[in-house]
């Protein structure tokens, strides 16, 4: 039995090479794994009942697992943050709450997609707090679908014009932000992505040795994961393997 934490695919289309990754990947997954997708599977998510041929698609082949005995779980990113309970279902997924704390080899990790860690960036904070209320979700959702399409298209291309003017470390995870999200919920393992900067960061911090694994975006060149087992945790890159 194999764990494995992917995130930040963006999948935007069927024919392209991240996608075609995604499903050599799930299927070559085995009965009695589990996989954990750590926000942003899509480059953008404005409702369920936004069906399109990529996400009627990716819904089948997740629903497909769970006829394989394998378990998923879904946890919102910055993009897809309004996947609700009707893909899950219609996927037999697990939507979690991010973070989530999970128990795996005896040790307790948590799981986050690692953008609430970043609080430098004090301009998409302030947006983040807007977009996660669960009132403007609700506003957002009754709108037509060619008008949230229209405020998500307008949302990506301000999120791109800020970025360009942004330091990279303003983007990445803030130390002191990290060591409080360990010290609060108790953990010395995390595991997260957003950031796109694959690594393993090993700390010591009051006696304890704490270990953040960061995953990686997925590109046709390369597709960081984790994957743990009994045998080894490692970082293994998806797009060199398929």
């Amino acid at each position: 039995m194999t764990t494995y934490f992917i995130s930040d695919l963006h999948l935007e289309r069927i024919e392209s090479p991240i996608t075609n990754i995604f499903t050599a990947f799930l299927d070559d997954l085995n009965q009695n794994d589990s996989l954990y997708i750590l926000g942003d599977l899509f480059e953008s998510w404005i409702g369920d009942d936004n069906v399109s041929e990529l996400s009627q698609y990716i819904s089948d082949r997740l629903l497909m697992l769970s006829e394989r005995d394998i378990s998923v779980a879904i946890m919102h990113g910055n993009r897809d943050f309004l996947i609700g309970e009707d893909f899950c279902k219609a996927s037999s997924i697990e939507l979690i709450n991010d973070p989530r704390i999970i128990e795996i080899d005896t040790k307790k990790v948590m799981l986050t997609h690692g953008d609430e860690l970043c609080t430098d960036d004090k301009e998409y904070q302030a947006f983040r707090s807007v977009v996660r209320n669960p009132l403007w979700q609700k506003d957002f959702l009754n709108f037509p679908i060619s008008k949230r399409e229209k405020i998500a298209g307008e949302a990506k291309d301000a999120s791109k014009d800020s970025k360009e003017n942004k330091a990279m470390e303003i983007m990445d995870v803030n130390t002191d932000a990290v060591l409080k999200a360990f010290n609060d919920q108790n953990i010395e393992i995390m595991i997260h992505g957003h950031t796109h900067r694959p690594n393993i960061h090993k700390v010591s911090n009051e006696g304890k040795n704490l270990t953040r694994y960061v995953l990686g975006d997925w590109s046709k060149n390369s597709a960081i994961i984790l994957k743990w087992n009994e045998a080894e945790v490692e970082l293994m890159d998806l797009a060199q393997s398929h």
